[in-house]
């Protein structure tokens, strides 16, 4: 029952309410709202290895199908430009934390790269994690072909306190004050504390207290139901070229990986979870590593709130 108490504060209807006064409302909530299906564009393909070596080039030219699929238009630019306009400020939250555990340089790079093509000034695209060491981690130095992207730490600046859940945060200013659109870039892997670590739980490097987080799991949907992250973001593109099944988030050997191979992408966070979570759990029963544990409770929560879609049967998997 205290996990249920934790839950409160804000329902379906509410949420659906909230956002639609907005004029950026969440693309998979609204969607749910009128009854359509979200989607999951996934590209698989061998050259994606997830390595030093891969090419760069491989993972642009698959992140632009992707976008295409998603989108449905035959240009790639025009693509970009239905999720982001070139007027607007985006935010790309990638996930730094640990060596060999963190969102591919080239996946950033290639997303950016999409951005500028399509139109965008880089100058209106900040890439961030919480804190600026992150880049370090992750192996993502200035891009010399974008050179006037904004490289910053969540840590720059906290919003006005807010509360989701049961706890009391700030979201990073990056989110509050500079961006119109975030796009979150998480990597495929297991969490031995919150099940799994997918675009969901990705924010939680968005504001300064991480650890309470870690303490009430479902209040990650809550987090993510916040205007700040729930208006503003457009797409969720996951780094799976290698997923992780086991004994994360930290990197504790090969033997806790496989070589997926793979890009996901969805405008719904909540449905990207839930298929990402699947891949893990069939990773896990390939390499007899038991049940996701612990459940990963805060993707229903999330849809249960309206964030978005979490039951498979409702998700649409679109091989690219």
């Amino acid at each position: 029952m205290k996990q249920q108490e934790h839950r409160g504060g804000i329902d379906r209807r509410s949420f659906l309410q909230g956002i639609a006064v907005g004029s950026a409302a969440p693309l998979a909530a609204l969607a749910a709202a009128q009854g359509g299906k979200s989607r999951v564009a996934v590209a698989k393909r061998a050259e994606l290895t997830g390595g030093r070596t891969v090419d760069r080039d491989t993972i642009k030219e698959a992140l632009g199908a992707i976008v295409k699929k998603l989108s449905g238009k035959g240009n790639v630019d025009e693509a970009w430009r239905s999720f982001v306009s070139p007027k607007e400020t985006v935010a790309i939250k990638f996930n730094g934390l640990f060596p060999r555990a963190s969102t591919h340089p080239h996946l950033v790079w290639a997303i950016c790269r999409g951005l500028v093509d399509a139109g965008m000034p880089a100058e209106k695209i900040i890439v961030f994690d919480r804190k600026v060491s992150d880049f370090k981690t992750a192996r993502i130095k200035t891009f010399s072909d974008m050179a006037k992207i904004r490289f910053a730490g969540s840590d720059s600046g906290w919003g006005p306190e807010v509360k989701a859940g049961p706890f009391k945060t700030r979201i990073t200013r990056i989110l509050t004050d500079d961006a119109d659109a975030v796009i979150s870039v998480p990597i495929l892997k297991h969490h031995v504390v919150a099940g799994v670590s997918l675009a969901m739980k990705n924010h939680i490097g968005s504001v300064p207290n991480p650890r309470d987080y870690h303490k009430g799991i479902d209040a990650i949907a809550e987090l993510n139901a916040l205007p700040p992250i729930a208006k503003k973001t457009r797409l969720a593109i996951c780094d799976a070229m290698v997923g992780m099944f086991d004994k994360g988030p930290q990197f504790r050997g090969a033997h806790c990986c496989w070589n997926a191979n793979s890009l996901l992408a969805s405008t719904d966070p909540v449905a990207l979870d839930a298929v990402g979570a699947e891949m893990i759990r069939k990773a896990r029963a390939a390499h007899k590593a038991g049940p996701i544990r612990p459940a990963p409770s805060h993707i229903a929560h999330a849809a249960e709130i309206g964030l978005g879609t979490a039951d498979l049967e409702k998700i649409e998997i679109v091989d690219v």
